[in-house]
């Protein structure tokens, strides 16, 4: 009787159209959140060992940091064959079929295999010219070409470890990938200051911990998957690839990964433009990125949690308690949104302190968090409204509307930076100050206008808003994911 119970409770934990609204959501958003926690430990930790015991600490932490965005672009590929495969895996659990599930599983392990040598290869390759391309500056190129080749060289566990995921949260298991992520994680900490602190191998040091603990986790979640505790496992004996079940993952994550190599493409544009106002600004933008991967966590949190609530309550056809859900999800995201932007502001220089670097790049940090802090909340707001899209399932309305904020950053980060740099170098030369731009660049003549990088990133949260708000409320997604059921309940 009592495990009856626990059962009968775990069910109904696990139910959202039924019971207190506002507590489910948050006991819901908090186990997704800790686990986002820890996969952004994987961001931060390589930037504060380097700034703080490397032999040059801002020069590592810029060096580590300029190959985020080649960065992003990679992982989109292997991240939509995970979002792909956890959805596939789900409908094949779903059906109870067995058969198909240890297919499904088995061509998404071959096909992650592909995509982690692929970019392994192309990483490798493509790395020094890349970094070059976006005007990486002399002084941290070789460091962050030998970062990004032994990140791209160890891909494959991290590969394994994304897609090793989707198939387990596909078949209901959301606790593993959070247990890896712990293990690796701390693994990676040890291992950053062993290979940092003892060996003084800088920044070669922090990227070689990160693919061990990469691979780490990947063995992990290869291990579990196949103990059989699933009823269903990779086919090790038969490694074949299911044409129908790769059109299905493809069809299903393609969506997920052009968002993010839409975001990504960006991010190399304004990359760019960040690269040529110096390490010191590199460094600084860096803390920024790395402080605004954990402000992001609630909201990321809160944002999937109305994603399945609305899934759940339309599939339904509660209209009217998806809306409820919508309301309070808005407020809570919102109010500790607000509460810790306050806290950012008031505690930003101990904050940036925290990575070691030099007083500029954390002066600079500094004025770029009091800046940003207060825009985050209007990303809460389009965040949980485009979780909300998503779980009813008018996911295009929710890409659309996030491709087109990120590139409203590209003409306003050249408008509000590069532009005054440009006209400042010029002016500087025209007024016989200078020889070259070259020279006036070297002096760091314009370089206050870095702000207006900063700039660019809290009003791009705030168009984020604006160019969601009319598919709220004006788009037809309520009843675009109802069930046939959901249609007959409502007639």
């Amino acid at each position: 009787m009592d495990k009856q119970a626990r059962l009968l409770r775990a069910a109904d934990r696990r139910d959202l159209t039924s019971g207190p609204i506002t507590k489910k959501i948050i006991l819901f958003s908090l186990p997704i959140i800790l686990g986002n926690l820890f996969q952004q430990l994987y961001n931060v930790v390589d930037s504060v060992v380097v700034g703080n015991f490397a032999q040059d600490g801002t020069h590592c932490l810029a060096a580590v940091n300029a190959s985020f965005a080649i960065m992003m672009v990679f992982n989109a590929l292997f991240m939509g064959v995970s979002m792909g495969a956890n959805i596939v895996i789900s409908q094949y659990k779903g059906a109870k079929d067995e058969e198909g599930l240890e297919r499904a599983m088995t061509t998404t392990f071959i096909l992650s295999m592909i995509v982690g040598l692929f970019i392994t290869v192309a990483g490798v390759i493509a790395a020094r010219p890349m970094l070059q391309m976006l005007g990486t500056p002399a002084d941290i190129l070789d460091d962050a070409a030998l970062y990004i080749r032994i990140i791209f060289a160890g891909t494959c566990g991290n590969v394994i470890y994304n897609n090793m995921n989707g198939m387990v949260q596909g078949l209901g298991d959301a606790k593993w990938p959070m247990y890896a992520l712990i293990v690796s994680s701390v693994i990676n900490i040890l291992l950053d200051l062993l290979f940092v602190c003892v060996f003084h191998w800088d920044v070669a040091g922090v990227a070689i911990a990160t693919i061990l603990a990469h691979i780490l986790s990947g063995l992990l979640m290869l291990w579990r998957q196949n103990t059989g505790v699933y009823g269903a496992r990779v086919n090790f004996r038969r490694l074949r690839v299911d044409k129908t079940i790769t059109k299905q993952i493809l069809r299903l994550g393609l969506p997920s990964a052009v968002q993010s190599m839409c975001f990504a493409g960006g991010s190399l544009i304004i990359q760019t433009f960040s690269n040529r106002f110096g390490t010191e600004f590199i460094a600084a933008n860096s803390i920024l990125m790395k402080i605004d991967g954990f402000v992001l966590l609630p909201m990321m949190g809160f944002g999937n949690a109305i994603t399945t609530y609305a899934g759940q309550n339309i599939g339904a056809g509660n209209v009217e308690r998806t809306n409820k859900g919508i309301h309070s999800t808005l407020i809570l995201s919102a109010s500790v949104t607000l509460a810790i932007s306050i806290l950012l502001y008031f505690f930003s220089p101990a904050i940036a302190a925290i990575f070691g670097a030099t007083e500029n790049p954390q002066r600079m940090a500094v004025e770029g968090i009091r800046f940003v802090c207060f825009f985050y909340v209007f990303f809460s707001f389009s965040n949980t409204l485009s979780g909300a899209l998503r779980g009813a399932g008018a996911a295009l309305m929710a890409a659309i509307s996030a491709i087109a904020s990120t590139f409203v950053r590209v003409p306003l980060s050249w408008l509000l930076a590069a532009r005054p740099l440009d006209a400042a170098l010029d002016a500087a030369v025209a007024a016989g100050q200078f020889a070259d731009r070259a020279a006036a660049e070297a002096a760091q003549v314009g370089f206050e206008h870095y702000i207006g990088i900063f700039q660019t990133w809290g009003w791009s949260m705030l168009a984020g808003l604006i160019l969601i708000l009319p598919f709220y409320f004006f788009g037809h997604w309520r009843e675009k994911g109802i069930t046939d059921k959901a249609k007959a309940l409502k007639s």
